[in-house]
C-alpha cells in the first residue's frame, strides 16, 4: 500500500515536471535516445525550430545542424563528448524547419540510470540570433570606428595644416576662462614656435596670449556657446607664429573647439602680386587708371568730412610723340620711367601720382586749404622736369602742360573733376606749353 502511494506521488510529480518543461517557450528542451533520436519535444523547441511534436519525434537531431557540420560529423561528436564528460555546452549555427540559420547556445547532458547505464541525452537550446546580431553589429561598428579613427588620424597627421583640439576650461561660474590643448598634429610645430610637448595639456591664452588680445579667444567661446563655426583669414604679426597670413577654421567639438590653421602667406603674396600688377603700370610702377576713381573719391570723402579741398592735376608731357618717333620706344620708355621717379620724389606722402596711359599722369593733392597752395605743388612738378633726362646716349629736355581742377570749387564729382582738369590742360597746351592753368567756372582758364 505504501509502495502504491509512493508510486502515485512520484507519477504526479513527474507529470507536473513534464507539463512545466512542455510549457517553457524561451528555451527548446527535448530528450534524445542513445543514438540521438528525438524522444520529447516542448513548446520552446517547437517555436525555436519550427517543427511540431508529431513531425519531429523519432527524427535524428542532426537535422538541426548546418550541412557543413553534418558533413564533419559534429552531431555524433557532440553525443560522444557529452557521454564521455557528462555535459557539454557551447554556441553555433543551427537550422530551422524552413532552412533559416540561427545562432544558438546549447547544453547537452548525458542521462544515466541508477546503475550508471546511459539512457539518453537532454538537450537545452536557446536562440541567440538577436543578441548575436547586436554583438556582430557592435563589433562591426567598433571596427568601423577604429578604422575611421585611424583614417582620420592619418589624414590629420599627413595634412599640411596645423590641427588643434582644445577643451574648454570653465571657472566656478561655468564661464569659459581658457582652453586646454588636448590634441595637436605634427604640423603645429611648423607653424608655432612652441614645442608640441609643452603645448599639449597647456592653456591656450597662457602659451599664446595674442589669442585673447587679438579677439580670437572670444570667437572660440562663441563657437562653443552657439555651435556656429567660423572661417576667417587674418594678417598676423605675432612673435611665436611664423606666418604672415593664416586661414582659420573653427568648429565646436564636445565642450571645446577643433581648429584648423592654414598658412596662406604664399597665396596672399600671389594674390597681392596679381592685384598690384592689375592696379599698377608695368613700365613705371605707378598706380594705373584702375585706382584713379577710388583715390579721387577717397580724397573727396575726406575733404567733405574735414572741410579741405582736393586738387586734381592732369600732367601731359610736351612733344613726347616726337621722342618715340625719332629716338624709338625704348628711349621713350626710359624717359617715362625717369619722369615717374621725379614726380614721385617731389610729391607729399599723402599725394598720389597715377599714370593714366601714354604720356599722361594725374596727381591727386588732398588736404588743401586754399587754391594757391597748389601753385607751389605745380612749380615743384615743372622744376623737377627741367634737368635733362639721360636716356641711352641722349640728353633729353622735357616739359609738360598741366591742367588743374579743384574740389569743390571746380566740380563735386569724380568725372567732372577729370573733365575740367583735361579742359584746363588743353588750355595750357594751346597757350604755349610748359605751363599750367586752373579750370574756372566762369570760363577763364
Amino acid at each position: 500500500m505504501l509502495f502504491e502511494l509512493g508510486s502515485s506521488v512520484a507519477l504526479k510529480h513527474d507529470e507536473r515536471y513534464r507539463q512545466l518543461v512542455d510549457s517553457i517557450e524561451v528555451d527548446g528542451i527535448y530528450m534524445l535516445d542513445n543514438a540521438g533520436h528525438v524522444l520529447t519535444w516542448n513548446r520552446g523547441a517547437e517555436l525555436n525550430k519550427g517543427y511540431s511534436r508529431q513531425e519531429i519525434l523519432g527524427t535524428h537531431f542532426k537535422i538541426f545542424f548546418a550541412p557543413e557540420d553534418v558533413a564533419a560529423r559534429r552531431p555524433e561528436l557532440e553525443l560522444a563528448e557529452a557521454l564521455r564528460t557528462g555535459r557539454i555546452s557551447g554556441e553555433g549555427w543551427r537550422l530551422r524547419k524552413n532552412g533559416e540559420r540561427f545562432w544558438a547556445s546549447y547544453v547537452l547532458t548525458a542521462m544515466r540510470g541508477p546503475s550508471g547505464t546511459a539512457t539518453g541525452f537532454a538537450q537545452v537550446i536557446r536562440d541567440l540570433t538577436g543578441s548575436k546580431r547586436q554583438e556582430d553589429a557592435l563589433r562591426t561598428m567598433e571596427a568601423t570606428l577604429r578604422e575611421e579613427r585611424d583614417r582620420l588620424h592619418a589624414v590629420v597627421e599627413s595634412s599640411l595644416d596645423a590641427f588643434f583640439i582644445c577643451q574648454a576650461l570653465r571657472g566656478p561660474s561655468g564661464e569659459i576662462e581658457d582652453f586646454i590643448f588636448t590634441y595637436l598634429n605634427s604640423n603645429v610645430e611648423k607653424l608655432v614656435s612652441i614645442p608640441r610637448e609643452i603645448m599639449l595639456g597647456g592653456m591656450m591664452c597662457e602659451l599664446m596670449p595674442q589669442n585673447r588680445t587679438g579677439g580670437f579667444f572670444d570667437r572660440y567661446k562663441q563657437v562653443v556657446t552657439t555651435g556656429n563655426p567660423f572661417v576667417s583669414e587674418y594678417p598676423l604679426q605675432l612673435g611665436n607664429i611664423d606666418s604672415a597670413w593664416l586661414r582659420v577654421q573653427v568648429v565646436k567639438f564636445r565642450d571645446g573647439v577643433a581648429i584648423t590653421a592654414s598658412d596662406i602667406s604664399e597665396r596672399k603674396r600671389y594674390e597681392m602680386r596679381i592685384t598690384h600688377q592689375a592696379q599698377h603700370d608695368s613700365l613705371t610702377g605707378l598706380p594705373n587708371r584702375s585706382l584713379l576713381e577710388d583715390r579721387i573719391n577717397q580724397s573727396i570723402a575726406f575733404a567733405k568730412r574735414e572741410g579741405f579741398k582736393v586738387g586734381v592735376l592732369l600732367i601731359d608731357l610736351d612733344a613726347f610723340k616726337q621722342i618715340n618717333d625719332n629716338l624709338g620706344h625704348a628711349i621713350g620708355d626710359e624717359v617715362l620711367r625717369t619722369v615717374a621717379k621725379r614726380l614721385t620724389a617731389v610729391m607729399r606722402a599723402s599725394d598720389s601720382i597715377i599714370r593714366i596711359g601714354g604720356d599722361e599722369f594725374i596727381a591727386i593733392v588732398p588736404w588743401i586749404h586754399q587754391i594757391h597752395e597748389l601753385v607751389g605743388v605745380v612749380n615743384k612738378i615743372l622744376d623737377c622736369l627741367r634737368p635733362p633726362i639721360q636716356a641711352g646716349p641722349h640728353h633729353i629736355l622735357m616739359t609738360c602742360s598741366i591742367g588743374i581742377s579743384v574740389y569743390p570749387d571746380s566740380a563735386l564729382r569724380y568725372k567732372d573733376l577729370l573733365d575740367r582738369a583735361d579742359a584746363a590742360m588743353y588750355a595750357s597746351k594751346h597757350g604755349g606749353k610748359n605751363q599750367f592753368n586752373f579750370f574756372s567756372l566762369n570760363g577763364n582758364k
